[in-house]
């Protein structure tokens, strides 16, 4: 069985330092991803973010099937690296490792609007940083799910 973690935060709150000082040889999906170049350089464009979110899920679940054969699965660990704000936004994936068998975590990363909006590199404005932040706190997961709160994760 292997080990799923979706993250959950606010652009900017530590999502990806806590994976990687957490969980650094995960199979990482990740719709950030689809947005890198050739050279690994980030340019966003809102036009595409349906296409990369698409990006995400496909990369997920072709994780999945191509691991659902394997007896030993527990040493595989895969993250969704995403804001995931909404119940929405999760289920598609929680679901698919549910259904291959697999142990998920939601991972929520509270932080400070502001702090976050001073560490995320992909210039969203603060006022939709603010807006997000609203979302994060007034959904309300599922309570079967698991899932684990982790406060402010700094830069260290």
């Amino acid at each position: 069985m292997a080990k799923v973690f979706i993250m959950r935060g606010l652009p900017g709150a530590g999502k990806t330092t806590w994976i990687r000082n957490n969980i650094p040889d995960a199979f990482i999906c990740s719709a950030d991803n689809y947005f890198l170049d050739e050279a690994g350089i980030y340019k966003f464009d809102c036009l595409f973010i349906s296409e990369a979110h698409e990006s995400c899920l496909k990369c997920f679940a072709e994780i999945l099937i191509s691991h659902k054969d394997e007896t030993e699965n527990e040493h595989l660990v895969i993250v969704v690296d995403n804001t995931a704000i909404r119940a929405w936004e999760i289920s598609p994936y929680y679901n698919l490792a549910k259904a291959y068998g697999h142990d998920v975590k939601v991972v929520s990363i509270k932080c400070d609007s502001d702090l976050a909006h001073s560490r995320n590199i992909h210039g969203v404005p603060l006022e939709r940083v603010e807006k997000m932040d609203e979302g994060l706190i007034g959904e309300t997961l599922p309570s079967f799910w698991n899932v684990e709160v982790v406060e402010q994760v700094s830069d260290d």
